[in-house]
């Protein structure tokens, strides 16, 4: 089972890697909205609600992790549903490979993407735009993991969608109506204390602004228990809902 999932996950980032435009809009498209949003926001650290002694590129860059590894996750789903109708499924299942190590493969080489993409998106920020972490070294670890696991588990979301649609254009789809409402309305690039009532209530168990709250606390040294569990449960539930719909649509694209 493990070698078999080390296989099809080096021939998935082999092929992610000779797909030029899906590297661009891992590795350039984060970067591009992280200048723009650091420059039309960063008037919000001179309002009444903004966290005092912080700048707002430091309060950004953790959302933008979490956000731009949100959006980067919908190509687990495209990867699966490509698979799907090319064929390369059915001749995975002429072989004794087992349906699971097809799914965690996708999953496991969609987070090494992910990984990637994360530690160039910090190492610009803080080059070129003055990012700095503010925590420990075992901080900083959490800022990392916390992106991660996020991402992972989106990403079988996404499987989910993809095996059960078995279609490109319908998965991407899928993948801008879930994330874009849930970015926004949530507490990526604002306070929610400035959002009417209705909306703070939204983003409280919003499973986006429950990870970027969870790495901004880590990120700049604030007290992080009562964050990190909530990510970690959304975490855990998008995981475990994600795995079980990941396997009940494989396995009804045989038919």
């Amino acid at each position: 089972m493990i070698s078999t999932v080390a296989g099809l996950t080096w021939r998935n980032l082999r092929k992610v890697s000779r797909t030029p435009q899906i590297v661009f809009s891992s590795l350039v498209q984060p970067i591009v909205f992280l200048v723009l949003f650091s420059e039309v926001f960063r008037s919000i650290e001179r309002t009444a609600g903004f966290p005092q002694g912080t700048s707002y590129i430091d309060y950004l860059v953790p959302a933008i992790l979490i956000t731009s590894i949100g959006t980067s996750s919908v190509q687990s789903g495209v990867g699966i549903a490509v698979d799907l109708n090319t064929g390369i499924i059915d001749r995975f299942r002429s072989m004794p490979i087992r349906s699971e190590a097809v799914l965690v493969a996708r999953s496991l080489s969609d987070l090494v993407r992910s990984a990637s993409q994360s530690f160039l998106l910090v190492l610009v920020a803080t080059a070129f735009l003055g990012f700095r972490f503010h925590s420990t070294f075992l901080g900083v670890l959490g800022v990392f993991l916390v992106v991660w696991f996020f991402g992972w588990a989106l990403s079988w979301l996404y499987i989910a969608v993809g095996t059960m649609t078995r279609d490109v254009e319908t998965t991407q789809m899928a993948g801008f109506i879930i994330t874009f409402p849930l970015m926004f309305a949530s507490t990526a690039f604002v306070p929610s204390s400035g959002m009417p009532g209705w909306l703070q209530a939204f983003t409280a168990v919003n499973p986006l602004s429950q990870a970027i709250d969870a790495s901004r606390a880590l990120a700049l040294g604030w007290p992080a228990a009562a964050q990190v569990l909530q990510a970690l449960i959304a975490i855990a539930t998008l995981t475990l809902v994600g795995m079980a719909l990941a396997v009940i649509g494989f396995r009804r694209s045989r038919s």
